[in-house]
C-alpha cells in the first residue's frame, strides 16, 4: 500500500510542473474586453481600423489574437468560425487579429486573408507594441502561437491559448461558441 502511495504521490508530483510550465496569455474568463483599433485587411470593416468591441457591442463574438501562428492553423480557424458565423442567429462575430512587428507581416496578413476566401470572419493586424496587446494581457513571446476569447456582452466566458485547429481544438471551440450564440 506505501508503494502504491509514494507512486501516486510521485506522479502528482512530476506533473505540477509540466502544468506550471504551461504559456499564460490573456483576459481571463469574467473580464471585460476594451477598445481598440485594429487595421481591418478584410471583412465588414476592411480598409478602416474599427473597434471590435465598440462597433459590435454586446453580441457574442470571438477574437483570436495570433502571434507567429502557422498559415494552415489559422486557416483552419478561421474556416470553422466563418461557418458559425454564417449560421448565427444572434449575429455572432468573429475577428482573427494578426500581431505583427514589420511590414513583410503586414503583406502576410493581407495574403492570408485574400487566400481563405473568407466570407464572415473579419482579419485584421495590429502592431505588437500597441496598448491593447497590454490591455488584453496577451503574451508575445514565441512559445504562444495565439489566444483566443469567446465573449458576450464584452465578457469573456472561454479562452483558449494555442488552441490547435484539429477535431477537438476545433469541438473545444465550437462547444464555446455555441454557449454564447443560443
Amino acid at each position: 500500500m506505501k508503494k502504491i502511495a509514494f507512486a501516486s504521490f510521485a506522479v502528482a508530483a512530476f506533473a505540477l510542473p509540466v502544468l506550471a510550465l504551461a504559456p499564460q496569455s490573456g483576459l481571463n474568463v469574467g473580464e471585460k474586453v476594451s477598445a481598440y483599433h485594429p487595421q481591418h485587411v478584410s471583412g465588414p470593416d476592411a480598409g478602416t481600423d474599427t473597434c471590435p468591441p465598440c462597433k459590435y457591442g454586446n453580441r457574442p463574438a470571438v477574437q483570436a489574437w495570433l502571434n507567429g501562428e502557422s498559415e494552415e492553423n489559422i486557416m483552419a480557424m478561421a474556416k470553422a468560425l466563418d461557418s458559425k458565423v454564417a449560421g448565427s442567429k444572434k449575429e455572432f462575430k468573429a475577428f482573427m487579429i494578426n500581431l505583427t512587428h514589420c511590414d513583410a507581416c503586414v503583406d502576410g496578413t493581407k495574403a492570408v486573408a485574400k487566400k481563405s476566401g473568407l466570407k464572415n470572419v473579419a482579419m485584421a493586424y495590429l502592431p505588437k507594441t500597441d496598448e491593447a496587446v497590454k490591455a488584453y494581457k496577451v503574451n508575445t513571446s514565441a512559445d504562444v502561437k495565439n489566444t483566443v476569447f469567446v465573449y458576450k456582452n464584452r465578457e469573456v466566458v472561454a479562452k483558449f491559448v494555442n488552441l490547435k485547429a484539429d477535431a477537438e481544438g476545433l469541438k473545444a471551440l465550437s462547444a464555446a461558441v455555441a454557449k454564447i450564440d443560443n
